[in-house]
């Protein structure tokens, strides 16, 4: 039996068929924009189209940035206010994941000032946003197995990192691999790997008119890559929704397990998500 849920959805490793009238229905496969430190780009160029296209993004914020509009750890762009972050929660599904309060190389802390970054985020934004917060996003992506049982133990349920791997929520949801936009990504590098995955994270930071820093890509490839999502049918989701997806697929297994045929009407009946993130609209 376990093998079988392991060519579920939630792994990279389920064959896709490339050949055929089907091969180039792009319907079922699904895209998550997670976009780090929360940069004004984000509001100026992202946000306009995800409201247009009615998009998903998950936001990954650095707390002790959020409102200053300075500098931050290097590179001087201002970042998002609280209240450009609340109007894109109004307007389109954005989830509030943590980046830490200050960016910091994680591996370098002791436990208690590390523990002190992953933990006391969660509870500023929940705190600043009213949502729960159950993503974690990885500064720099630097992490190792002591950051991660941190995190866990902080109340997160999944965590991003910065490399390339299969999507697997069972099996190592604190270790989430992305497909970065960096300048030298071309469209048709991400549009590819898009069409060979089943479900792509794509990392983003900033999307500027002239990209210069090597995590900038232009508006113009951001703008055509959300309109071929948009053609293509292509779903776009948070993390959070990625992992409510993953527990409903978690309680299945365990009622066809136990003998339930009767699965649809409980799940019409019961909330399973009723912490979600999602915003109600």
């Amino acid at each position: 039996m376990p093998g079988v849920f392991l060519l579920s959805i939630f792994t990279i490793s389920q064959i896709i068929d490339t050949t055929g009238p089907k091969a180039n229905n792009l319907s079922g496969h699904k895209v998550i924009f997670t976009i780090d430190d929360g940069y004004r780009s984000v509001y100026d160029n992202v946000y306009p189209l995800l409201k247009k296209y009615q998009m998903s993004a998950t936001l990954g914020l650095i707390v002790n940035y959020v409102g200053r509009g300075k500098a931050g750890y290097g590179n001087p762009s201002a970042f998002l206010t609280s209240g450009q972050i609340k109007e894109m929660m109004e307007s389109v599904n954005i989830e509030i994941a943590s980046h830490t309060l200050s960016h910091p190389w994680l591996t370098r802390l002791d436990d208690e000032t590390a523990y002190r970054e992953i933990f006391l985020s969660k509870v500023i934004l929940e705190s600043l946003f009213n949502v729960p917060v159950i993503t974690f996003i990885y500064p720099y992506g630097d992490m190792d197995q002591r950051i991660r049982k941190l995190v866990r133990k902080a109340g997160y349920r999944m965590a991003r990192a910065v490399r390339a791997g299969e999507i697997n929520l069972w099996v190592d949801p604190y270790r989430l691999p992305e497909f970065e936009l960096r300048r030298e990504t071309s469209l048709e590098a991400v549009k590819t790997h898009i069409k060979n995955n089943p479900i792509t994270i794509l990392l983003v930071h900033r999307i500027v008119e002239k990209p210069q820093r090597f995590t900038e890509w232009s508006v113009v490839d951001f703008t055509a890559l959300v309109e071929w999502l948009y053609q293509n049918r292509i779903k776009t989701l948070t993390l959070a929704d990625l992992y409510y997806e993953w527990q409903k697929e978690l309680i299945k297994k365990m009622l066809l397990e136990h003998g339930s045929r009767q699965l649809e009407p409980l799940f019409k009946e019961v909330d399973i998500d009723a912490t979600r993130t999602y915003n109600p609209r």
